[in-house]
């Protein structure tokens, strides 16, 4: 009776897992079903067209052709403005060879017999790898050492004296704009945009930066509403010139929180700089409130002019800098007082990609920008593509901007950019987590049509 039982209670078990296997097979049919399988050659269809399509750069600190004709470094060093001759300093290279690399007359060969043993403890980061991507793409040189820097610099000097700045940004890059930082280019190309700066009214902390700033504009600032006044004329100025965003870049000095500050408490600060001695020169403690008033100025003036405002978060290009205070979180109370300014955030943040997806998912007025990502660590942009592509709106993610001085590094970075961009789309695709379809529209939308409507760019 009891081995009855036992076979009986066999029985029943092996029917209950095959009735699991029944219902597993059918829902992983259902599943298969559900799921929509990419086509067959996906993968080549959105990486042509991903290459394909036009550019806005978001971001830039070109030298014109003009100025690099009248320095002393229009041959390979060139390149390594600024981000290489960086990654050189970090190798070991002393502050001292700056000068003779690109202030004084030396040949290549010499130049390259300084930077030489830099560079071999260096050749590996991703500044430096770009340089390489250009030499080999647009020069047809496959490496930099001493027997290539001579031939290449004088190809660099031939191309430089002809319509080469023009050829790689408009042919090669497939760039419509150009957001220039700092300053008007004032080319007779219409292409070029900018964006400026009024951090010397923000970081005020000196009698002599405010006497500067008055005998600049032919104006005497006396108390602290003509500080004030002297912000906007400054700004109006360049509203009218066409300014297209607001840049604060002001993380290289100071952190980028602020507060709300009482008018009077500024004030009081604003009276002992003006009223102290031509040299006086108070401490970043004494200076916030007034720095901190003064910030608050600028956005209200952004507001006011329906303009975007631009911060630098994230690395820093000088080793004297805190990375701390370029923590985007820190700009929360800014988001949070000012919901009617569009706030972007420059260089994905990095290393702060985390805190960027949750301010960008957060605050509906804060958006993202790559630009010079790639170039810091293509590793890092994907792995937060693909983040802030399941996290974050995707009208709100701008995928390029070069931050270079020179063409040939906006040529290396755009590329590494449509690979990386084309990277994490197919593996969208062929999770099944976007269709085809889906793919093309976001790549365009975060390559073209974000920045377009963004920066209010359109072709005539």
């Amino acid at each position: 009776m009891v081995s009855l039982n036992r076979l009986f209670l066999s029985v029943i078990k092996l029917c209950f897992i095959f009735l699991l296997q029944v219902i597993f097979c059918t829902q992983t049919i259902a599943n298969a079903r559900t799921k929509i399988l990419p086509s067959v050659g996906y993968e080549i269809r959105i990486r042509n067209y991903i290459d394909s399509l036009r550019v806005i750069d978001t971001h830039e600190h070109l030298f014109t052709p003009e100025i690099l004709k009248g320095s002393y470094f229009l041959d390979f060093m060139l390149l390594f403005q600024p981000n290489s001759y960086e990654d050189l300093l970090s190798a070991g290279m002393p502050d001292s060879l700056f000068t003779p690399l690109f202030n004084e007359q030396h040949s290549p060969l010499q130049k390259w017999r300084i930077i030489e043993p830099y560079w071999n403890n260096s050749f590996n980061t991703s500044f430096n790898r770009n340089i390489l991507c250009s030499i080999r793409n647009l020069y047809g040189i496959n490496d930099l050492n001493e027997s290539t820097v001579r031939i290449l610099s004088e190809k660099i000097e031939i191309a430089y004296n002809s319509v080469w700045f023009e050829r790689i940004l408009r042919d090669s890059c497939r760039i419509d704009f150009v957001i220039q930082d700092g300053y008007n280019m004032n080319r007779k190309d219409d292409y070029f945009r900018y964006a400026k700066r009024f951090d010397d009214w923000i970081l005020i902390k000196s009698k002599y930066r405010i006497d500067s700033l008055a005998i600049n504009q032919l104006d005497p600032i006396y108390s602290l509403e003509d500080f004030v006044k002297s912000l906007r004329t400054a700004f109006e100025k360049e509203v009218r010139n066409g300014m297209s965003v607001v840049k604060i870049f002001i993380a290289y000095s100071r952190t980028l929180s602020a507060d709300r500050v009482e008018t009077e408490a500024a004030r009081k600060i604003f009276r002992s700089l003006v009223n102290g001695n031509s040299d006086k020169v108070i401490s970043f403690k004494d200076a916030k409130p007034l720095q901190d008033y003064m910030y608050y100025q600028l956005l209200k003036l952004a507001k006011e002019y329906n303009l975007p405002v631009a911060f630098h978060t994230g690395l820093q290009s000088d080793s004297k800098s805190l990375i701390t205070n370029s923590n985007p979180a820190l700009l929360v109370s800014l988001f949070r007082d000012f919901p009617e300014v569009n706030f972007v955030l420059f260089h994905g943040s990095y290393p702060y990609g985390g805190e960027l997806s949750t301010l960008a998912k957060n605050y509906r007025n804060v958006y993202i920008d790559m630009n010079w990502t790639y170039a810091i660590s293509p590793s890092y942009s994907e792995r937060y593509l693909n983040e802030w592509l399941e996290t974050v709106p995707v009208s709100k993610i701008m995928a390029f901007g070069g931050d270079c001085m020179v063409v040939e590094n906006v040529y290396s970075e755009l590329k590494s950019a449509k690979n990386i961009i084309s990277n994490v789309l197919i593996g969208k695709v062929r999770d099944g987590y976007l269709t085809e379809k889906e793919a093309k529209t976001i790549a365009k939308m975060i390559i073209y049509d974000n920045a377009a409507k963004f920066y209010n760019l359109h072709l005539n």
